[in-house]
C-alpha cells in the first residue's frame, strides 16, 4: 500500500447505496485507554464549502472496557452522489461535550475533530481519499467490497478510522480488524509494526502471513 492514502472505488461505482462506520478510541494525555466513560457526541454532515447540515445525530455515548466507541452513518452515498456518480466533498464534523455523567472532560474541555471526504480523479477513475482538516491523509486499506482509512497522525486524545461498504451493514469482523489495525500491539517484537499487525488490515502494505 502506497502513502498516496488514496483509494480507488471502482467497485462502488455503478452502485447507488454504501455505508460509513466509524471507529474511535480515547486515551488520556499520558495516552491511557479511557473506558467506561459516558460523554455526547455530536456528528454532522455538510458540504465542503456551505453551513448546511446534510445530516446529524447527538447521542449520550459511553466507551467500552477498552475505550472504543463507533457510530454508522448509513447510505453516506446520497450525500456525495449525483447522477450517479460520486461527485461531492462532505465534511464530516465530530463534536466531543461532556454530560452529568462525564468524568474525562469538564466543561469548557469539550473538542471537536473533522475529516473531509472528497472524491478525486487519477487515471480517468473517480477515487476518494479523507483527510483530517488539519491537514494529514488518512491511510488506507481496499478489500472486496470494503475500504478502511487509519487516521495515522490521531488527534491528541482520539485515534480513530473509518470503514466504507457496498455491502451493508458493516459486520462486526470488520469493525474488530479496523479496531485492531488502529492499535499499536505492544507486544510485538522490535519492527513488527511496519510489516503489519493482527486482524484483516496490513499495515505499511505488507499483509500478515498465515
Amino acid at each position: 500500500m502506497s502513502a498516496a492514502m488514496i483509494v480507488a472505488l471502482g467497485t462502488l461505482l455503478g452502485q447507488t447505496t454504501y455505508d460509513l462506520n466509524f471507529q474511535g478510541i480515547l486515551t488520556d494525555i499520558q495516552g491511557n485507554c479511557i473506558n467506561n466513560e459516558q460523554f455526547d457526541l455530536l456528528v454532522q454532515l455538510r458540504p465542503e464549502s456551505e453551513q448546511e447540515v446534510l445530516f446529524e445525530f447527538r447521542s449520550s455515548t459511553k466507551t467500552d472496557e477498552e475505550g472504543w466507541f463507533g457510530y454508522p452513518i448509513n447510505d453516506i452515498s446520497r450525500h456525495i452522489m449525483e447522477d450517479g456518480k460520486i461527485s461531492k466533498t462532505v465534511v464530516i464534523r465530530m463534536e466531543f461535550l461532556p454530560n452529568d455523567n462525564t468524568k474525562w472532560i469538564k466543561d469548557g474541555d469539550d473538542f471537536m475533530v473533522t475529516y473531509k471526504v472528497e472524491p478525486v480523479e487519477v487515471d480517468n477513475s473517480i477515487q476518494l481519499k479523507i483527510t483530517r482538516m488539519e491537514g494529514s491523509e488518512l491511510v488506507v486499506h481496499k478489500e472486496n467490497h470494503l475500504f478502511a482509512f487509519k487516521d495515522q497522525y490521531p488527534f491528541a486524545y482520539l485515534t480513530g478510522g473509518f470503514l466504507i461498504t457496498d455491502n451493508p451493514p458493516v459486520g462486526n469482523q470488520s469493525i474488530a480488524d479496523l479496531r485492531q489495525w488502529l492499535t499499536p500491539d505492544d507486544s510485538d517484537e522490535d519492527g513488527a509494526a511496519s510489516r503489519g499487525v493482527k486482524g484483516g488490515f496490513p499495515a505499511g502494505g505488507y499483509y500478515k502471513k498465515n
